[in-house]
């Protein structure tokens, strides 16, 4: 389902969805120079399909807490150095809507993995509204939409912890997580 990018090829891939993604939604394209990890998504026929990268945060960064107060807020405040900046959330325009189980999935994964409790971000306001919705992920919001770098976005916090303790509450994510595996060979 999912593999963290390791390779230049891998790497190649994850640049090359994120960034075809972000130019379709009008996103201004920004890389990171650090990151915690970097995702591939793959779809059922085991072709990458979807990104997401998961970036350092704590509680003194100005850029992410001068957008929205996430260092306020009290899940924050309760185990800053378990909370990470979830980034380049993409799926390939022909693969949306099938797969965001699964770039959802790896969100969560990745979390429990790693002993994360939260991520904070921006997302689109579609994506936040499905995610709260039809998945429902346990999230917060952080502050009103506002326009980010090409779009309008909605500061959030998804707490993972919340959703990996307790994951049989989510069918989706079983039934996901057993029919798909969690992660895939080496490309």
């Amino acid at each position: 389902m999912y593999k963290l990018v390791e390779t230049v090829e891998e790497e190649l891939m994850f640049n090359k969805i994120w960034t075809e993604a972000w130019l379709e939604q009008g996103f201004e394209l920004e890389f990171s120079e650090e990151a915690v990890g970097r995702c591939l998504v793959f779809d059922e026929a085991e072709m990458p399909v979807a990104t997401v990268e998961m970036k350092p945060y704590t509680p003194e960064m100005t850029g992410l807490n001068r957008l929205a107060p996430f260092n306020e807020h009290p899940a924050i405040l309760a185990d800053p150095w378990r909370t990470v900046e979830v980034d380049k959330v993409a799926l390939h325009k022909e693969h949306r809507g099938k797969n965001l189980d699964r770039l959802l999935a790896t969100i969560v994964l990745f979390a429990e993995e790693r002993n994360i409790r939260n991520y904070v971000t921006l997302l689109e306001p579609v994506l936040f509204r499905a995610l709260k919705i039809s998945f429902h992920v346990p999230m917060s919001r952080v502050g009103e939409r506002f326009f980010y770098k090409g779009a309008d976005v909605i500061p959030a916090i998804i707490h993972a912890a919340e959703f990996y303790e307790h994951k049989e509450s989510y069918e989706w994510f079983m039934e996901t997580t057993k029919a798909k595996g969690a992660h895939l060979p080496i490309l």
